[in-house]
């Protein structure tokens, strides 16, 4: 994963590491040097010194250079190190955005009904925590193979003092490492647990923000609040069990590190003979070489614990990925409605288990008129609408707009001519002008202006201070619930759509918006706009020229009576 998305530059990193422990490794060297200067007998064995030993006999540097040589290179490697931190932590931060632009632009180039199958608070969990942890994983990585280069790095130089002492010092550290391996795999445990509890934990916290009136309404903060307080305490809790595992392990590390080194001084000094400059050298290599065992073994738990974080993202983006909505081509131009949409043997079925949401509809929507949706709830309304604005896809049958079937190659064509207007009518927290160019981000003041009109909304908005520039509130909270449809409704026909598709437009509104609504539509099919209603209030119906009536997914037909005299045409 590093090496694909730094395109290989992390070998940079490891490159400057390489060259960081090679300069820390000459400057520990120095010291037998600098010991030795203490004796003339010692002295003479600075030829014997690993690396730069010829150099310094056959320059006979004195004391003060010798220390100034030392600095020179703690200075060196310090540098070193500052610069593969840093570039390492830029090109972690690359990484970080590439893999959440990755997420985000798979997702938003994904088909609609692929996006409707995932629960949004896992992706949103993915991009504020998968991703972090991945990084954290990948750091982890870096910081192995960087403890890695450092222990073979010492060992050969220990090797060059002492090979006994060296072997010793490797197959010591190499079995404290394994010793710790219980502690890594229930790291892997707590990964993959600890990606769940986040999944969880952003669903709750989403649910509660998208329902936060309807919990104050209902008065059930309180079961919000004891949701959330036990996960937080699942988590807690597995966290604390976590680090004191992870803790006892540090602890008898540590405990045997000195026990080792111990071991390590009595047979240097009494087995092996070795003198008192590389006895003092070997155990400073000692000192810095246990550390990156202890180092690869903290790595490693934070890497296994993190690395669950990469596999869920993978699989969403490949999930993703696989439901990639087909761009049209510069050229292509999308179907034009002039007779009519022909909805021919329509099916749709979510998934083999469940019910068919519409089974085998026929029906035409003719251009230029209102249709009405009706049924009771359940019936397949919206499902229809939405493979009728291009939305979706239909498991068998198809849309033909006039001639033109609608299908993979077209469907995100056909949907820059349909406008839908859901039924919960949404507003950002910005001007309404910011609000109006969602829908065409190079749309004039004019051509808003004109949008607003049509949608019997201008007359309201000239009369505000700020104008265009006036701020809705969050939600639209600084427009009443007509205002807040009819802005809505301008946003939609700002990019002049052929057909418009509203939702229930007027489910939450009172009588007197109803009509407002109502005459909006009856004006804006005067003026050659094709309309798709679903709506139950008679106040829509009764401006319908045409009326599908779904019941379980099927077309049915009415019994007569007042409902026939509603509906000047029924299919």
């Amino acid at each position: 994963m590093i090496w694909r998305e730094t395109s290989g530059r992390i070998v940079w990193v490891m490159l400057v590491a390489l060259i960081a422990g090679l300069t820390e490794g000459i400057s520990v060297s120095m010291l037998i040097p600098i010991v030795a200067s203490a004796s003339p007998e010692a002295a003479a064995q600075t030829s014997q010194i690993p690396v730069v030993g010829r150099f310094l006999a056959g320059n006979k540097l004195e004391l003060p250079w010798l220390l100034t040589v030392f600095v020179g290179l703690v200075a060196i490697q310090a540098a070193l190190n500052f610069f593969k931190n840093y570039y390492s932590l830029r090109l972690m931060q690359v990484v970080s955005d590439q893999l959440k632009r990755r997420l985000f632009f798979v997702l938003s180039s994904a088909k609609w009904d692929a996006i409707a199958k995932r629960q949004l608070s896992d992706v949103n969990n993915v991009l504020t925590a998968g991703v972090p942890r991945c990084m954290s994983a990948a750091g982890a990585l870096i910081g192995l193979c960087q403890a890695g280069i450092m222990i073979i790095i010492y060992i050969a130089l220990a090797a060059a003092i002492s090979w006994p002492m060296a072997l010793f010092s490797s197959v010591v550290g190499a079995a404290l490492f394994l010793a710790m391996y219980p502690i890594r795999k229930m790291a892997t445990r707590y990964g993959q647990s600890l990606t769940r509890l986040f999944e969880r934990q952003s669903r709750i916290t989403l649910e509660f923000l998208n329902g936060v009136r309807l919990a104050k309404t209902l008065l059930a903060e309180q079961a919000f609040r004891s949701s959330y307080d036990q996960h937080l305490g699942i988590i807690r809790r597995g966290t604390l069990k976590y680090f004191a595992l992870s803790s006892a392990g540090s602890f008898y590390f540590q405990v045997s590190v000195s026990v080792v080194a111990a071991c390590f001084v009595y047979l240097s000094l009494e087995i092996v003979g070795v003198g008192l400059g590389e006895i003092a050298v070997l155990l400073i290599i000692f000192a810095r070489l246990t550390p990156r065992f202890g180092a690869m073994q903290e790595q490693g738990q934070q890497f296994l614990s993190n690395a669950p974080a990469y596999t869920q993202y993978d699989e969403m983006v490949r999930y993703f990925d696989r439901e990639n909505e087909i761009r049209p081509g510069i050229d292509e131009l999308a179907p034009k409605l002039r007779s009519a949409i022909l909805l021919d043997g329509i099916t749709m079925q979510y998934a083999a288990s469940e019910p068919r949401s519409l089974d085998t509809i026929n029906a035409r929507i003719a251009a230029r008129r209102v249709t009405a949706l009706a049924g009771p709830s359940g019936s397949g309304k919206s499902t229809l609408a939405d493979l009728v604005g291009g939305l979706v896809a239909p498991t068998e049958g198809r849309v033909v707009v006039d001639d033109t079937p609608i299908d993979d190659t077209n469907r995100r064509l056909w949907r820059s001519r349909v406008a839908t207007v859901p039924q919960d009518p949404f507003l950002f927290n910005a001007s309404i002008r910011d609000n109006l160019r969602l829908a065409k981000p190079d749309a004039t003041d004019e051509e808003m202006w004109t949008a607003l009109d049509r949608a019997q909304m201008a007359r309201v908005i000239r009369c505000l201070p700020a104008g265009l520039d006036t701020r809705v509130g969050n939600r639209g909270a600084r427009f009443s619930g007509g205002e807040r449809q009819r802005i809505v409704i301008a946003r939609a026909l700002l990019p002049e759509p052929e057909i418009l598709i509203l939702d229930e437009a007027t489910s939450a509104l009172d009588e007197a918006n109803q009509q407002l609504v109502a005459a909006m539509v009856q004006s804006l099919r005067d003026q050659g706009l094709t309309i798709l209603l679903i709506a139950h209030q008679p106040a829509l119906l009764e401006v319908a020229d045409d009326v599908i009536r779904l019941e379980r997914g099927k077309v049915v037909r009415p019994d007569g009576g007042k409902q026939a005299e509603v509906c000047n045409h029924i299919v």
